[in-house]
Formats: C-alpha cells, structure tokens, sequence
C-alpha cells in the first residue's frame, strides 16, 4: 500500500495558488514555519554555495563516532561518503541532477513536489527548524530510506540508509515484501540522525533561506 504523507488533497490545492509562509532570507538562516509544508510553490535557492564536494575529506574528520559506526566511511568511485554496517550501509551524499544536460537538471523542487519519484512512502518536513526536507522510503522491499535536504545549493545534501545487500538480495529472490514499517523503524532515524548532526558541522549558520 502506498502512503503518501505530504499533503492532504484539499491543503495541497491551497498550496498550489496561495503565497507560502516563508520568511525573507537572512544570516543565519531563519527559522521556517513548519505550515509550510503545504506549499508546492516554495522559493528555492540555488545560489548558496554546496554544504561538502561529495568526499568523506569535508566531512567532520570524527565522522565515525559522531554517528557511532563500526567502521570508518570511506568515498566511493562515484563520490559520497559511504559506510558499510552490520545492519547495512550509510552513504553521505550530494543529491544528483539526473542529466548531464543543465535544462534536464533536476533540483530539491523536483524531490519536494515528487517529480523526482516518491517510492512507497513520502513525507515532507523541517529539519532543524532551518531546512526544509522529505523522507523517501524506496526500493523492491522497501530497503531504502532517503532523507533530502534543501541547503539553497544546485546540489542539495542528502542521507540514505539501506538495508544490508545480501538480505535485500534474498527477500527479492523469495518475493517477499518488507513492511515499510521496517524501514521507518530501522533506516529513517539513522538517516534523520546523520543529518541533523552532520549538517551544522558543515554549514554553519546555513539553512534553506540562508542568504
């Protein structure tokens, strides 16, 4: 079953034609009206400057106790900064466009508004009271939970915590399907709890509506 979170029909029609609660841009990022996850029509930025260049050398340096993992994250072949656990895998990355092409780019516009593809579960929210965010839950068994960031860059910061491969591999061979219970439970608050500390470590006084 397919839950969608964001919006109820009738808020979402509102949000589509009315100006949404935002407040003017500022240092440090102001503070966002949580009602704001109504609005389709936010004003997005584009101009702030990317929070890391999508390695593990500007993250945090004690990056792996600050999010408690067993082993040190290392860059992959493609960037991010990736974690392999025992109960699956973390990866610290910048959000891809999509295209090579700047007019076929995609933004946190398109995540926000599900153009990006909204999985099996879809939630819009506030993280920290500065950013705005949606949580994406993913996958054949629903093994993936991706939390988005809007940092007023191109390329906005994002989280995804996965279910360990090898299990993965084998409930899609038996055909069985994961509650995405689960995955709020096992994969959300560990990809919601590298944001939240991560993010102030590396854009300080940033935000969504930081100028």
């Amino acid at each position: 079953m397919v839950r969608l979170v964001a919006l109820l029909a009738a808020t979402a029609a509102l949000g589509a034609c009315t100006a949404p609660p935002e407040p003017p841009r500022g240092s440090p990022g102001p503070r966002l009206d949580p009602q704001a996850i109504a609005y389709d029509n936010l004003d997005f930025n584009l101009s702030r400057p990317e929070v890391f260049d999508n390695t593990c050398e500007t993250l945090p340096p004690n990056l792996q106790s600050l999010l408690g993992l067993q082993k040190k994250p290392t860059t992959g072949v493609a960037g991010g900064c990736n974690a392999q656990e025992e109960w699956g895998s973390l990866s610290i990355t910048l959000f891809s466009p999509g295209a090579t092409r700047k007019s076929k780019a995609q933004h946190f516009v398109d995540v926000w508004n599900g153009d990006r593809g909204a999985g099996h579960y879809f939630q819009r929210w506030i993280l920290l009271d500065r950013y705005y965010a949606t949580t994406v839950i993913s996958g054949e068994v629903n093994e993936r939970c991706t939390i988005t960031v809007d940092t007023g860059s191109d390329r906005p910061f994002q989280v995804d915590a996965s279910m360990d491969l090898n299990e993965s591999i084998a409930l899609r061979q038996q055909d069985v399907d994961q509650p995405i219970d689960r995955a709020m439970r096992d994969f959300c608050p560990k990809a919601k709890e590298a944001a939240e500390k991560v993010l102030p470590l590396i854009d300080e006084n940033g935000g969504s509506r930081a100028s």
